[in-house]
């Protein structure tokens, strides 16, 4: 009852929302798209952080197979640059016409490949293969035991490498029937994992959700149910049923209407013009669903068959032209979390230092984290001992990207009168403590302790003992 009255909430919220942003809701941007390729995502950013929005979604694929590391270290990074956060899904190779089902050193390699790279985000998305109620997903045969039990060792080892990472459970095709060998309808793939191992749930971190206008793809923007675009609060609802309580984030990884324009037309299908319009129709609902994160129509690039009808764009790398309603819609920004990580590789400081007189150093500092500096204002507090005063490294106008450096001057002035006693050091926030040792004792000169500048005092100092 509870759900009905949410979704009778929801179409009633449409009919007030018409002269409304469409896609700038609240607090976040739920628009995306699946990509085919990660060569497409510079140009699919232009649509997803259209008109306002900032760190919209991409959904794309990754194969065992097809482990390269400057390749996919290179998407995220331009992931970083272009403000698009990726959800990546787990998949084999196609072996005799359906997907391999994975081997335990498979996963292993995956999982250690995918933690190796340094993500655009805090927040690490995968999703657990696909559509595992499809024998042709999983080996040529159902097994969702098989499949169960993999994700479990998928997930406890990809938190054990980095609690950073958000696993998805695998989306479902929500209107396949229970027709063995090939197909076993999603409300079967969720009781018997819930009756063979129910702590599957309890590790996901959210549900991946394949929401289509079904049967057909010709379903309207207001039908509700299981194979409607709201398809995903069907499962939300049977997961509760068979005694699941954990509140899952919801990520739309498919969805969308095919249109009839492709190879050929295909007449079962709506038009460009509709497809796009009923697409519009749907982010306005979604968009009022605080459980929804992420919506990623399949499909942005891919003109030929079998998916030539769902494509954004045609064979010439053109978008169809009713599309661009879709790329006008106003957005909103998200702000997802980085990591923000440096290293002080190397300090430079006068070789004698007197007493209240102001001196410049130089210090390098590499950026080790996700974000860019510059995009934010990056400022390191000084932590020097109380008879130093030690000004912050503080960048200036520059874009730092993670593993260049940037060399940055600082001023410091070491006080006299202080009734500092014992050691003297400059330091900065999570930085090691560069020492400040006086001349044989004498209070009145000071050199740095670094390094080579060490070496060289201590053999003229020997010279004179």
């Amino acid at each position: 009852m509870f759900s009905q009255i949410r979704l009778l909430l929801l179409l009633l919220s449409f009919l007030f929302l018409s002269t409304r942003p469409i896609l700038a809701s609240d607090n976040k941007n739920i628009f995306g798209l699946h990509l085919s390729q990660t060569s497409d995502l510079s140009s699919a950013s232009k649509i997803i952080n259209s008109q306002g929005g900032d760190w919209g979604w991409s959904t794309v694929v990754i194969r065992q197979d097809l482990l390269n590391h400057q390749q996919w270290q290179d998407f995220f990074d331009q992931c970083r640059l272009l403000h698009i956060i990726p959800i990546i899904r787990l998949s084999t190779l196609m072996e005799n016409n359906y997907w391999k089902t994975p081997e335990y050193s498979d996963i292993d390699s995956l999982t250690e490949f995918l933690n190796s790279l340094n993500w655009p985000t805090q927040d690490q998305h995968i999703i657990l293969f696909n559509e595992i109620n499809h024998a042709q997903e999983w080996g040529g045969q159902i097994n969702i035991n098989d499949y169960t039990d993999k994700s479990i060792y998928i997930i406890q080892k990809l938190k054990k490498l980095n609690p950073n990472f958000k696993v998805l459970s695998s989306g479902l095709d929500l209107a396949a029937p229970d027709k063995l060998p090939d197909f076993i309808s999603a409300e079967t793939v969720y009781q018997q994992i819930y009756q063979y191992n129910p702590q599957y749930f309890e590790l996901i971190d959210g549900i991946a959700s394949h929401s289509y206008p079904n049967h057909g793809y010709i379903g309207k923007p207001t039908e509700t149910g299981q194979h409607s675009i709201f398809g995903y609060q069907w499962e939300l609802d049977f997961l509760k049923s068979l005694g699941v309580s954990k509140t899952y984030p919801i990520f739309i990884t498919e969805t969308g209407w095919p249109h009839r324009e492709g190879e050929s037309n295909d007449n079962n299908f709506y038009t460009a013009k509709t497809s796009a319009e009923f697409l519009i129709s749907a982010y306005q609902l979604w968009q009022t669903d605080p459980q929804i994160e992420a919506v990623t129509p399949f499909i942005y690039n891919f003109p030929y068959p079998p998916f030539d009808h769902f494509s954004w764009v045609d064979k010439i790398g053109q978008i169809y032209p009713d599309y661009q309603q879709l790329i006008d819609l106003p957005k909103n920004k998200n702000t997802p979390l980085q990591i923000s990580k440096y290293e002080l590789t190397q300090i430079k400081m006068p070789f004698f230092v007197f007493p209240d007189t102001q001196y410049q150093g130089e210090a390098t500092i590499k950026n080790t984290g996700q974000s860019i500096w510059g995009e934010q204002r990056f400022c390191i507090n000084p932590e020097s001992t109380q008879n130093i005063n030690l000004s912050s490294i503080c960048l200036g106008s520059q874009t730092i990207l993670p593993n260049q450096s940037q060399k940055i001057s600082f001023s410091f002035k070491i006080n006299k009168d202080s009734n500092h006693t014992g050691n003297s050091y400059i330091s900065w926030q999570d930085t090691p403590a560069y020492q400040l040792e006086t001349i044989l004792g004498n209070p009145t000169i000071y050199h740095p302790n670094t390094g080579i500048k060490r070496r060289i005092f201590n053999f003229f100092q020997n010279l004179f003992i």
